[in-house]
């Protein structure tokens, strides 16, 4: 995977704890990135989003490229651990994002508000739709995507891992056509700050993925206030 540009970062911001986690790993032709926003009491969802994680790091660890069925057990399998590590009335939840790449095919799913963006030459092809009560408000007209960030319900998930029966919900692979190609995850505490527009044309102006991160997070730090949540972004831009 020469021809292609990687990036991510997590940031604390104004919290005690980063309960965000993520990491990228490359298992010869596939690519896998994951990023995780954790839920929970006393710390627990930092251990929440760090078994996410973990977990969902392995799909694609072995030959072939992984279908929508094997993404799926891949997210049960993060549930199910997550499930069996919650010792007390907090029950630690976290929202998730897989992403994974093999030359020009892509697939992803995700759980919660932790958001995938997709882009074929600067344009916006593909996005997440969050499992949120304001998510819900856009598909009922009441509010606009764009509003999301200032609904007063933003943060009431309807889906998160760590809840008994939970499933992703889980794109179907994507040919990449021929052009430039780049795929952002990250959680709320990012995209909060940012339209999918101005998302997009600080792309168009970045040559790599920690360009394009970078100056998204100089934005971010500029207009957040002190008591911030954490944040964590991966980029990947890739030629096809």
């Amino acid at each position: 995977m020469s021809d292609i540009s990687i990036y991510g970062y997590t940031d604390i911001g104004g919290r005690k704890e980063n309960e965000d986690s993520g990491d990228i790993r490359i298992y010869g032709k596939n690519l896998v990135a994951v990023i995780a926003d954790g839920l929970g009491g006393q710390g627990e969802g930092k251990t929440a989003s760090e078994t996410a994680v973990s977990r969902l790091l392995a799909c694609g660890s072995k030959e072939g490229f992984p279908g929508t069925k094997e993404v799926s057990r891949a997210f049960c399998a993060a549930n199910e651990a997550i499930l069996k590590k919650q010792l007390n009335q907090f029950h630690m939840k976290t929202t998730a994002v897989y992403l994974c790449i093999c030359k020009n095919q892509a697939i992803w799913g995700h759980v919660g508000d932790s958001r995938l963006y997709h882009f074929q030459d600067g344009e916006l092809c593909h996005y997440t739709l969050d499992h949120s009560l304001s998510q819900m408000a856009v598909a009922l007209g009441e509010i606009e995507r764009k509003d999301i960030p200032e609904h007063p319900q933003r943060s009431r998930l309807l889906r998160a891992l760590g809840c008994e029966g939970e499933e992703a919900e889980v794109h179907e692979p994507v040919t990449l056509g021929k052009g430039r190609h780049a795929f952002l995850l990250c959680t709320d505490g990012f995209w909060e700050y940012f339209s999918d527009e101005e998302i997009g044309e600080v792309l168009d102006i970045s040559a790599t993925a920690e360009e394009w991160l970078t100056k998204l997070h100089g934005r971010l730090k500029k207009r957040c206030g002190s008591e911030n949540d954490n944040n964590t972004a991966t980029a990947v831009i890739l030629e096809v």
